[in-house]
């Protein structure tokens, strides 16, 4: 069976730790793929030291259950102390994948869960195995800007810290407001946008609500249906049509990822004013894709 594992490190010698890694990992099975070393963003809490990366591909004849249970052994072996979650580590081990299976048991759920959101198992995943180049695509600019591949004798020359999170890019904008006395900030992206005021005043949004949230009066509420994951997105079949009343419940389209379908469904009778996502093509995290009009 074909096992492919992450390794990540944000404390001391990181290099060290992920080479150590790689060799206790080859006492596992035959080594069948090594991705390159990944600078990357911290992910969960962004406050901690930038991650080390890479994914490693192994066959090996020993069971899901019993490879993570060495993994755990390897990681204890190196000083890996399980506290906080998302806490900075000497070293991590995923199991990410596991041939074709697919598990969901106490301690134990493969493909890994948070697989499909994470640029840093994506990107080193992808240049191994081809078959995932879709999903680490369809990963939004701003998740991929936060990896980057690296030489080993540069990493010790690289910075503890720089602001390269999603969160910690919204404090540096918060920052900025408040320095610099503007009174409006406006970001858009693609059909979504943000707007910023001083005094916490906002515009009307273009789906019809006020800047409190409460719809304008007599006007009709437009609800985004957006994606929960990363993958390929598809309409079901008979597939939903612009100006469509759609019954509560109904299944729209769905994602599919590493083989796992995904339904997408309307959670209340509306008429459909927009499918904003392209059939068969891949979606990010958190993209839109159907407008939805409840009420008048």
């Amino acid at each position: 069976m074909i096992a492919y594992i992450g390794i990540g490190s944000n404390l001391g010698d990181r290099a060290a730790y992920a080479e150590r890694a790689l060799r206790e990992i080859a006492t596992l099975g035959g080594i069948t793929g090594v991705s390159s070393f990944y600078r990357t963003a911290p992910w969960g809490n962004p406050n901690q030291p930038w991650y080390l990366n890479a994914v490693v591909a192994i066959e090996t004849a020993l069971s899901p259950r019993v490879l993570l249970e060495r993994l755990r052994a390897i990681e204890s072996s190196m000083g890996r102390v399980r506290g906080e979650r998302w806490a900075p580590r000497t070293i991590d081990l995923d199991l990410l994948l596991y041939d074709d299976l697919e598990l969901d048991e106490p301690g134990l759920r493969v493909p890994h869960p948070y697989l499909r959101e994470r640029a840093f198992v994506l990107v080193p995943l992808a240049e191994i195995d081809g078959r995932f180049a879709p999903l680490r695509d369809a990963l939004a600019e701003s998740e991929l800007a936060g990896v980057a591949r690296v030489e080993r004798e540069n990493i010790t020359e690289m910075p503890e810290r720089e602001v390269s999170s999603v969160v910690e890019r919204i404090g540096a904008l918060a920052r900025f407001l408040s320095e610099s006395g503007a009174a409006r900030v406006r970001i858009e992206r693609g059909d979504d946008a943000i707007e910023v005021a001083a005094g916490g005043r906002r515009r009307a949004s273009s789906d019809g609500s006020r800047g409190d949230g409460a719809p304008e009066s007599g006007s009709a509420r437009v609800d985004t249906i957006k994606a929960d994951l990363v993958g390929i997105f598809h309409l079901s079949r008979p597939a939903p049509a612009e100006g469509e009343t759609v019954d509560g419940d109904r299944e729209l389209g769905f994602i599919e990822a590493l083989g796992i379908r995904t339904p997408v469904h309307s959670t209340d009778t509306g008429r459909i004013v927009s499918i904003a996502a392209t059939d068969g093509a891949p979606v990010e995290y958190g993209q839109a894709l159907f407008l939805i009009s409840r009420g008048h």
